[in-house]
């Protein structure tokens, strides 16, 4: 049986040519699943709606008085208070944060892809790193950064996930007693971040609707062509859905920002991570506003209502537009493959992500409906937890075809789910399948991938958003995500040529790596698009550049770069101020 299933993002495009891909199940294990894991089992005159388990409530934000630090948190990566304290990674982390905020997010508060056409700009570029250590890229080149700069859209995928990173690292040094000008600045940084990611909901001009990306009109970027919602008799437009259309702002409110539809899997996921972060950081911090609060609550309301709708297939968890239609990769439901509905649940990365997603909005939300929603259907009628417990990691792990977009989507579903789902039971069977079907398996243990690694160390400790984890369950998997963020380039990030294996040594299935030491056998079989890979993952410091490297193949040996387009390093900046924001005692 072959599921073609989580086809979501190709733009904007990954250095790794990366595309998503197929998923298969054998027809036997199929058949067992549907009588094992049928959905909607039980009448509905036969089942009680319980109420939902109660979530452990945040305490108040009292932190020490900022410039009084450091102050030791006990944190999963050791912070400057710590004998562990690791300057150099910190250093690295510093300069990706201003990196972020002088360039990326300058113009949008958020993650924004960039490109730097002429050398002797990135060679200034350059130099703001080596040379200085302020913020302002514009005063350091005495040049408007527009002059320098192209900038491409922003992504859901990765605004959210920068935007968490944001308020994780104004978290940690708030709790921390850092510097008052850096606790102001980071709290700057936050606030700019909940403008980006709720301009997302914004722009549409429809409740619970939210881009799949957007981009000024008004800087250096790429041109696009507009189309309309619809044409002149009501019909949608195009015709025919796809991945993604360019849309005028629909609010009346923001004419400087043009917007792209089609929200997918990956793209919401990441959005989420983002709301449930900074609604985490923001909830009991007195220095944010009621209506900062209620503004976000809001935006996260109207998507759970969206996303519990039942619509005209009679399934929720349905990604919808503002024309009408669901998007071109719009299931979450667990019986979905792709725009297909099968009669029993199958898709476990699906469970994950929608667990995770629906999750988190209820936290953010703190409505009752909602919570009622994950307890009672998702978990108590239709049993996800349990589909995510028993097969997780094997709908996402195809050797050398591994789609690791898929990978990614998991994780963050894993992150949301382990870290704002409710009640013990489900929580535990769920990180059953976190642990030891999702991570302890061939890939996620052996590549590295600190996200996965920080992640799993998350769910392994119980670290929850009411519980510091137990630092007596941190295991190897710590060495491994910190090796990682070490072996990452330190910016300017530029995307380069790297050939690691000439078409003569890959014909010879092995070559000398491009570091002149490190040997590398290639795999018999390809990987996806047709790529050589490796027999074992590549160290970061040889592997091929990339935007975001929990989404691309760590095994693939050689990638094409354009050597203009410069990486944010949003993927570091995750999972670094992750490590340093878990609690562990």
């Amino acid at each position: 049986l072959l599921l073609a299933a989580c086809g979501d993002d190709d733009t904007p495009p990954l250095a790794d040519g990366s595309v998503d891909l197929a998923m298969e199940a054998g027809a036997d294990a199929g058949t067992d699943i549907a009588v094992e894991m049928a959905a909607d089992t039980a009448p509905a005159d036969m089942f009680v709606v319980e109420p939902p388990p109660s979530c452990p409530a945040l305490p108040e934000v009292a932190p020490p008085a900022c410039g009084s630090g450091p102050v030791a948190r006990g944190s999963l990566i050791p912070g400057p208070a710590d004998d562990a304290f690791d300057a150099a990674l910190a250093a690295k982390a510093f300069d990706y944060d201003r990196a972020f905020h002088a360039i990326f997010a300058l113009h949008t508060g958020v993650n924004t892809e960039v490109r730097v056409p002429n050398a002797a700009d990135r060679e200034t570029i350059r130099r703001f790193f080596e040379e200085h250590e302020g913020w302002d890229l514009a005063a350091f080149a005495e040049s408007e950064v527009a002059d320098m700069v192209s900038w491409n859209k922003v992504a859901g995928a990765y605004g959210g996930v920068g935007a968490a990173a944001d308020a994780f690292r104004y978290a940690v040094l708030r709790d921390e007693g850092a510097a008052c000008e850096d606790v102001e600045r980071a709290r700057s940084h936050v606030r700019a971040a909940l403008g980006g990611v709720r301009r997302a909901f914004q722009v549409t001009g429809e409740p619970g609707i939210i881009a799949r990306g957007y981009q000024r009109n008004d800087v250096p970027g790429n041109p696009v062509e507009i189309v309309p919602l619809f044409d002149e008799s009501g019909a949608p437009l195009p015709a025919e859905k796809n991945n993604g259309t360019w849309r005028a702002d629909n609010s009346g409110a923001l004419p400087e920002y043009d917007w792209e539809d089609s929200c997918s899997r990956d793209m919401i996921i990441g959005w989420v991570v983002g709301i449930a972060a900074l609604w985490e950081v923001m909830e009991r911090d007195p220095t944010f506003t009621d209506e900062e609060r209620t503004g976000l609550r809001g935006d996260a309301q109207l998507l759970a209502n969206s996303l519990m709708e039942v619509r005209e297939e009679g399934r929720d968890l349905e990604i919808w537009d503002a024309d009408g239609r669901r998007t071109f990769h719009g299931t979450l439901h667990e019986s979905a493959i792709e725009s297909v509905y099968l009669d029993f649940s199958i898709n476990a990365q699906h469970a994950i992500m929608s667990l995770g997603i629906m999750s988190a909005l209820a936290r953010v939300t703190g409505d009752e409906a909602v919570s009622s929603y994950v307890h009672n259907e998702l978990v108590r009628r239709r049993r996800i937890h349990e589909l995510v417990r028993d097969m997780v990691g094997g709908v996402i792990d195809f050797e050398e075809a591994t789609n690791y977009s898929n990978y990614n989507m998991a994780y963050n579903g894993a992150w949301l789910a382990n870290r704002y789902l409710c009640g013990d039971e489900a929580r535990t069977l769920v990180s059953d399948g976190i642990t030891s079907d999702l991570y302890e398996g061939r890939q996620p243990e052996e590549i590295g991938q600190s996200f996965f690694d920080f992640t799993y160390l998350a769910t392994r400790t119980g670290a929850t958003v009411g519980a510091s984890g137990d630092a007596a369950s941190v295991n190897e998997a710590l060495t491994r995500g910190l090796a990682t963020l070490n072996g990452f380039p330190a910016p300017p990030f530029w995307n380069e040529n790297v050939e690691n294996c000439d078409a003569a040594e890959i014909e010879a299935g092995e070559c000398t790596a491009i570091d002149g030491e490190t040997l590398i056998t290639l795999s018999d079989t390809l990987g996806r698009g047709d790529n050589p890979v490796s027999t074992t993952p590549l160290p970061m410091s040889i592997r091929p550049p990339s935007n975001f490297y929990w989404r691309s193949d760590p095994y693939r040996v050689n990638s094409p770069g354009n050597g203009q387009s410069l990486f944010p390093g949003v993927d570091f900046r995750m999972a670094y101020w992750i490590g340093r924001y878990l609690r562990v005692e």
